[in-house]
């Protein structure tokens, strides 16, 4: 529950989501109560009757207005701000949540309920980490010595071919002929020269430097 002097720390901000609905309800709700209630109501909220009126003709309320009503008349507080369809029932959880929901966060801590206030936290025990052995070291292998690289073998000096040897011309066949076989062929290689042979003429002229040397 809220008192009246928590209810003097609220801002007059209107938290209305339907003014139609809001100004219905509040009209209703408040012509039902007798005049005894409407002076308690008043009290509680610290203002005058005309201020109640006020909601159902502009269709706005703010927070200190809606709690009161609400909680003066067992009413859920939606009920009057548009939010919910259905009167309900006042209650602490809907009071803490309406109050949040705007802002009053720190309020809403001190209007928490004192058995719950009261319940013993639960003792936190850290839980130790497990212990991770280390692996032992791996015994260093020695690198292998990188192969040395094979040398090409040297190229041999190049050795000058010999020359070939150049065949000497086979001596002349001696041909056993005449002094008249001679004296033919003599005639005929001159007949052929004569004839515009040119081997006869090659052949003549050879003849002819043997003779004369």
């Amino acid at each position: 529950m809220i008192t009246a002097d928590q209810l003097g720390a609220l801002k007059q901000v209107n938290i209305s989501v339907s003014p139609k609905k809001t100004a219905q309800r509040t009209e209703q709700l408040w012509k039902s109560q007798s005049n005894a209630k409407k002076k308690e109501l008043t009290e509680f909220a610290g203002c005058i009757a005309t201020t109640f009126h006020r909601i159902y003709k502009t269709g706005a309320i703010h927070m200190k207005l809606a709690l009161a009503l609400a909680q003066g008349i067992n009413v859920n507080p939606y009920y009057l701000t548009g939010e919910a369809d259905e009167p309900g029932e006042f209650s602490d959880a809907l009071l803490l949540q309406l109050l949040e929901q705007h802002g009053y966060k720190q309020l809403a801590e001190e209007l928490a309920p004192a058995e719950e206030a009261a319940k013993p936290k639960r003792k936190y025990t850290r839980k130790p980490k497990p212990v991770v052995e280390e692996a032992a070291p791996e015994p260093e292998v020695e690198a292998e010595p990188a192969p040395e690289p094979e040398t090409e073998p040297e190229p041999e000096p190049e050795v000058a071919a010999e020359p070939e040897p150049v065949a000497e011309p086979a001596p002349a066949a001696v041909i056993d002929i005449t002094e008249e076989d001679m004296q033919a062929l003599l005639h005929s290689l001159v007949i052929l020269d004569r004839a515009g042979i040119a081997s006869a003429q090659e052949k003549l002229a050879a003849v002819k430097g043997i003779l004369v040397s």
